[in-house]
C-alpha cells in the first residue's frame, strides 16, 4: 500500500517543517494554520521501497479572518470644548488587511455598544469626533475590521470634555 507525505512550513517563520503522514487520498485539508499567511508545501509518495523525492514546492496564502485582537494604546484628548481626538495603534493580530476602524463613544457606558454613537475611519490611526456636549465624560472604544468582519473592541477609555468659554463667576 502506498501513501503520501505532506511537508509544510510558514514562509514567515524559521520553524521546523510540519509533517502529515499516511495520507491515502490525493486531496487533503491541512487545519490549524494562521490566517492571511504564506505557507510552502511539498508532497512526496511512499511505497514499499521507501519515500520518493519531494515535489516542487507550492506557495499558497491562507484566507483572511476578522482581527483576533483589538487596536492598541487607544488614547483620547480634547482639541476644543466639544471636539476630541482619538488615536490608536493597529492590532497585534490583524489576521488580514485592515480595511478600517470603528470608533464607538457614549455618555452612557452601561448601554450596549450597539446603542453607542459610531464613527467609521478608513485608513488612519486617528480621528476627530466633534459636536460633543460640554463638561461631560465620554467612554470610547475602538475596533479594527478586515473584509471578513469586525475584531474585538478595545478596553474603554474615558475622555472628559471641557467647559466652553471663560465663564468666570464674580
Amino acid at each position: 500500500m502506498s501513501y503520501y507525505v505532506i511537508e509544510y512550513k510558514s514562509k514567515s517563520q524559521d520553524g521546523p517543517y510540519q509533517i502529515k503522514e499516511d495520507i491515502t487520498t490525493t486531496r487533503y485539508s491541512i487545519g490549524g494554520l494562521s490566517p492571511n499567511s504564506e505557507y510552502e508545501i511539498w508532497v512526496s509518495a511512499v511505497n514499499s521501497i521507501g519515500q520518493g523525492p519531494p515535489s516542487e514546492s507550492v506557495v499558497t496564502r491562507t484566507g483572511e479572518q476578522a482581527p483576533a485582537s483589538a487596536p492598541r494604546n487607544v488614547q483620547g484628548r480634547m482639541l476644543s470644548s466639544t471636539t476630541m481626538i482619538i488615536q490608536w495603534e493597529e492590532p497585534v493580530e490583524p489576521n488580514g488587511q485592515i480595511r478600517g476602524y470603528r470608533v464607538y463613544y457614549t455618555m452612557e457606558p452601561d448601554q450596549p455598544v450597539s446603542n453607542w454613537q459610531k464613527h467609521n475611519v478608513d485608513d488612519s490611526l486617528l480621528t476627530t469626533v466633534g459636536s460633543l456636549l460640554e463638561d461631560e465624560t465620554y467612554t470610547v472604544r475602538v475596533l479594527a475590521f478586515t473584509s471578513v468582519g469586525d475584531g474585538p473592541l478595545s478596553d474603554p477609555i474615558q475622555v472628559k470634555t471641557q467647559q466652553g468659554g471663560e465663564n468666570l463667576c464674580h
